[in-house]
This record gives structure tokens, C-alpha cells and sequence, in this order.
């Protein structure tokens, strides 16, 4: 009974209960998607992890390298100064932004029938 037609002549559509529909192909495509994303993301967190150090590492924990130009204090000032400086930036911008009318008409507020 699989293989052949209904007794009307005519096939099902395709979508009525077929595995293969458009809706789940594409639900299962971006599931795909969304899983070669995330083990893409984690085998880049593991190629990050090195297991030596570097020349200049290793002669900076035998205390034979140069010191560090900018130290961890001297960092926090700049990321801090940078993001005061973008905030200032944003609001200096946004207040010569206002745009007001060049002169005021004087007319009253007309108030009828305060309950």
C-alpha cells in the first residue's frame, strides 16, 4: 500500500507529514548553523589556551626582560579615560544636535472649560 496513489487519482501535497518539508529543512539548517557556531567558538577558546610561554614571557618570570611601558594601573586610566571621553564626545554631540525654532510665537494658552 506505501507506493501507490490514493483512490482519487491524486498525490498528497508534499508538506502533509513529509520528513523532508521545506519548514523542518530549514529548522534543522540553522540548528546546524547554530551548533558548527558555538564548536567553532569553543576551538577557538582551546587554540587560545597556550601551553608554553613565549621568549619575552618566560625572560619576564625570570626577571631578566625590559619592564612594562604601561603597567596595570596605567591601563585602567586609559580604558577609563577612553570611555569617559566617548561618553563625553556622545554628549556634546547629541546637545549641539538640538535644533530650536530661530523665534517664539506669542500667543496665550487658550484654557476653555477646566473641570
Amino acid at each position: 500500500d506505501r507506493g501507490r496513489a490514493p483512490p482519487s487519482g491524486r498525490l498528497p501535497p508534499a508538506s502533509a507529514g513529509a520528513p523532508h518539508s521545506p519548514a523542518k529543512m530549514s529548522a534543522t539548517s540553522a540548528l546546524a548553523r547554530a551548533v558548527l557556531l558555538v564548536a567553532s567558538i569553543f576551538a577557538v577558546c582551546v587554540e587560545a589556551q597556550r601551553p608554553i610561554m613565549w621568549p619575552k614571557e618566560q625572560a619576564w618570570a625570570e626577571g631578566k626582560g625590559t619592564p612594562l611601558m604601561i603597567t596595570p594601573n596605567v591601563m585602567t586610566g586609559i580604558l577609563v579615560g577612553a570611555v569617559w571621553l566617548m561618553l563625553f564626545l556622545t554628549g556634546f554631540c547629541c546637545l549641539f544636535g538640538v535644533q530650536t525654532p530661530s523665534a517664539y510665537e506669542e500667543k496665550c494658552l487658550v484654557l476653555n472649560k477646566q473641570y
